[in-house]
């Protein structure tokens, strides 16, 4: 049985642009040589074809967040730094598959056009909470893209970005159990 890995955004966005996105739709995105490059290097049981790119049909991009902040089993997390202009969104528990990601991962493509040229930043979607060191994903958001890294272990990732990742979540971890005890 496979478990949850953790979602980690941490990018450099201006407030406005970020509500803006979030005020927009999830767009469909196409597959190309990127897409298809991190799909060839991934292992996965019964492992088909990247044929489509499934995304969120939902209101809104703010309705895809707010579900997985609002939802009791997630332990969501948002911030946004107005001094430093850098949006933290942290889920503890997102997803155990490639199908249930692809659509976040979609929707981080599109975000990345939101940005201004020199913004920077980094999501990832990785076992944190159960120590295996599996990364599912890694996005490297820079000139308004977000680009995959061919990552599959933590060990890849820079250890400055892996140790504040780590300590977001532990964090979120706390807020989380906080909840339970209430």
């Amino acid at each position: 049985m496979s478990e949850y890995s953790s979602l980690y955004i941490n990018i450099q966005i201006k407030e406005e642009k970020l509500q803006h996105f979030f005020q927009e739709k999830p767009m469909p995105q196409s597959i190309d040589e990127n897409w298809s490059k991190w799909w060839d290097s991934r292992k996965m049981y019964s492992k088909q074809p990247l044929s489509n790119l499934p995304y969120y049909r939902v209101q809104n991009n703010r309705a895809v967040f707010d579900q997985l902040l609002n939802g009791r089993d997630f332990g969501g997390v948002e911030h946004y730094d107005k001094n430093t202009e850098r949006w933290t969104f942290i889920v503890v528990f997102f997803s155990e598959n490639y199908t249930e990601i692809s659509p976040m991962l979609s929707l981080l493509k599109q975000l990345a056009t939101y940005q201004d040229a020199a913004d920077t930043g980094v999501a990832f979607i990785y076992d944190f909470f159960w120590d295996c060191e599996e990364v599912m994903a890694y996005l490297e958001f820079a000139s308004q893209q977000a680009l995959f890294k061919d990552y599959s272990t933590t060990k890849e990732i820079e250890p400055a970005i892996l140790i504040e990742a780590n300590r977001a979540l532990e964090a979120a971890v706390e807020k989380f159990s906080q909840q339970f005890k209430e």
